[in-house]
């Protein structure tokens, strides 16, 4: 049975999206901009997530969110809302909204908010599936440290799973009925990062017209995930040194610190220890973060998991696009054990992804999978230009089309292509006069 999502929003070319996009990933959806609507529907069948705006012209998000909570206190709701509106995301966790994603998003980060939120985590947690004695070490730790309240350091490449770790690490500790509340560290600039994780006293800065709890308060009793740790500014390492050390935060303008209970997981994919030799990342915050450390491996050194995740995922995707069955001849599964995957796990499903979307055979060949061999010469970002231009090429030019194939949002893929144009062109090497 499909999963039900309802969608409420005011904006109809946005409820239309994603609508589309749910659908196109096998969930069944009702989309309104009406509350009204979404209320009585909600009141007529269970539905297994919500999804709203938080500023609604005729009822916010608070409203809406207290009259499901009547009718259902245990439904997912996540929360759609810009930076401008961070303070009432804030405030929606503390009313026990689930999760909340900022605007603008690709639909493939709204995936793993929605699958974080209403799936089992043996469906979610994808990147354990496997053999190889290195993921199988990973889950034992996560399995010890998790009982504990003990600060976790997640090390990896991109794309090998960290948030999913982490949440997992959540969901299974004795804080798992709390928030799990994320934020990356490289996502918003300085001044605004330390004013959403700490909040601010009225008049701490222009602008600053009222009070604001920051999210560390919002993830009290429960998990506070900080990715990409390695890229947190020197004078949020020093408040965050402080958290560690004594469990409390001093808000933007404010003298007085704010006792805390929150568990900490961090993720990088950076060496902290050459960040901290470089003089880019404090010591003694370092020391404290690395108290266990959870290294997840890439990809190309648990080879041997390769055919079972490409296998698990080729059935996700049939499944999910209504393809029927398919399989991969031999050669393909070999052609993905030989490759480097810079991209990790998530480059793989990518691959699979388009294989089995353009694929019009029974069985899935060398040639579905695209660009063959050994690619590790190229950067990742190189590599994920040369995939856009291939997958625009065989859509002819659809961006909505492509966008699908590459797992993102149609926003996304223009942001990215309008980077591409600026993007300075390499010289053309001239030909020699013989």
């Amino acid at each position: 049975m499909k999963r039900k999502i309802i969608i409420l929003d005011d904006e109809e070319s946005l409820i239309k999206w994603l609508s589309y996009a749910l659908e196109q990933k096998g969930y069944s959806v009702f989309a309104t901009t009406e509350p009204k609507t979404a209320l009585n529907k909600i009141k007529e069948e269970r539905f297994d997530l919500v999804i709203s705006d938080i500023r609604m012209p005729e009822l916010d998000g608070f409203a809406f969110l207290k009259r499901i909570r009547k009718v259902y206190p245990d439904v997912p709701v996540i929360f759609i809302t810009a930076y401008g509106s961070m303070e009432s995301a804030i405030n929606a966790l503390r009313d026990k909204a689930s999760d909340y994603i900022l605007k603008p998003f690709g639909i493939e980060e709204l995936m793993l908010r929605i699958r974080a939120n209403i799936l089992k985590p043996e469906e979610s947690a994808y990147q354990t599936i496997g053999n190889s004695r290195q993921i199988k070490n990973v889950l034992e730790l996560v399995g010890k440290i998790a009982a504990t309240d003990t600060t976790v350091l997640i090390l990896g490449e991109s794309g090998t799973g960290k948030e999913l770790i982490a949440r997992e690490i959540h969901n299974i500790s004795k804080r798992a009925n709390n928030n799990f509340v994320t934020i990356s560290c490289a996502a918003l600039p300085e001044t605004l990062l330390e004013s959403e994780l700490f909040g601010y006293k009225k008049g701490a800065f222009t602008g600053a017209v009222t009070d604001k709890q920051g999210l560390f308060r919002a993830a009290d009793k429960g998990t506070f995930f900080l990715d990409e740790i390695g890229d947190a500014p020197s004078t949020i390492q020093m408040k965050l040194l402080r958290l560690l050390e004594e469990k409390e935060i001093v808000p933007l303008g404010s003298t007085k610190p704010i006792r805390v209970d929150v568990r900490l997981v961090a993720a990088t994919n950076k060496n902290l220890m050459d960040e901290v030799r470089n003089g880019r990342f404090r010591e003694d915050l370092y020391y404290r973060l690395n108290v266990i450390p959870v290294v997840l491996p890439p990809l190309r050194q648990r080879r041997e998991d390769i055919p079972m995740l490409a296998e698990y995922f080729l059935k996700l995707i049939c499944e999910r696009e209504k393809l029927g069955e398919r399989r991969f001849l031999k050669a393909a599964l070999d052609d993905l054990k030989r490759r480097d995957w810079p991209g990790n796990i998530r480059e793989l499903r990518h691959v699979i992804e388009r294989a089995a979307i353009l694929s019009d055979s029974y069985y899935i060949k060398t040639e579905h999978l695209g660009m063959p061999g050994d690619r590790s010469g190229r950067s990742l970002d190189e590599l994920q230009d040369a995939e856009i231009r291939r997958v625009l090429d065989e859509c002819e030019g659809n961006i909505s089309k492509a966008a699908k194939i590459l797992g993102m949002g149609r926003a996304t893929l223009y942001r990215k292509l309008d980077q591409r144009k600026k993007k300075p062109s390499k010289p053309r090497k001239r030909k020699k006069k013989h």
